[in-house]
């Protein structure tokens, strides 16, 4: 038995599919071109077949990582050549020895964040102010646990990095680090509107949208892409 790892984007149509849908159609793919899969035993053996982590409907993504169970090598140029539809799309496969848990060792996520609003933004010092926000020492915000009670937590705890991009006269763009994993996670989106409200801004939000760019795991304080995961 091998373990497969991919490195995949998720854009275009395929932004509108849930995961399990994802799933189901990485399965479909893996058994139309007959891979060699390893299934889990019991009455209804499925692919072994593990993801980093799903991504929300409507996110596109340059940097999904996720691993599959062969019963023996599969050479990694046919692998790379796979047809998904339009939208997923293979970057790197490689055979990996790891025993670590993709989801257990994502730690971050990387994304670009466009933000349009219905008013004019043209003239608001965006640079300093994100500067400003870091430097904040605690802003709070309210977050659903597990338990369906609501916490209060400290935004910054969870932000790695937050830089200006672009902005023109309705739009802004930001590239962000923020916490992602079993240790908590910090939604994009959640980050932009704590971050409006910071600053009282009165302009109303047209529309968030949200690329991720790179997950990775921290080594020695260190952040590593996720596919490059070893033992």
């Amino acid at each position: 038995m091998v373990t497969l790892r991919l490195q995949y984007t998720k854009e275009k149509y395929m932004i509108f599919l849930g995961h399990l849908e994802l799933m189901k159609l990485f399965e479909r793919v893996f058994r139309f071109n007959k891979l060699p899969l390893k299934f889990s035993e019991g009455f209804n053996p499925i692919p072994k077949m593990t993801f980093a982590s799903p991504l929300s409907v409507g996110y596109s993504s340059k940097y999904e990582v996720m691993e599959v169970q062969l019963k023996e090598e599969v050479p990694i140029a046919f692998i790379l050549n796979l047809a998904f539809p339009e939208g997923i799309k293979i970057i790197q496969a490689g055979y990996v020895e790891s025993k670590k848990s993709l989801m257990a060792s994502l730690t971050h996520s990387e994304y670009l964040i466009k933000v349009e609003f219905k008013q004019s933004i043209g003239q608001l010092p965006f640079a300093e102010w994100i500067q400003s926000f870091l430097e904040a020492g605690t802003i709070e915000f309210e977050k659903k646990a597990k338990n369906g009670k609501m916490r209060t937590l400290n935004v910054l705890e969870y932000i790695r990095s937050l830089h200006f991009v672009y902005s023109d006269d309705e739009e802004l763009i930001l590239r962000t680090i923020v916490q992602t994993g079993s240790q908590g996670s910090l939604n994009p989106e959640t980050m932009i509107r704590v971050f409006m409200d910071f600053f009282k801004l009165p302009q109303e939000i047209e529309r968030i949208q949200v690329e991720k760019i790179a997950l990775y795991y921290e080594e020695n304080d260190t952040l590593k892409t996720l596919f490059e995961l070893k033992e």
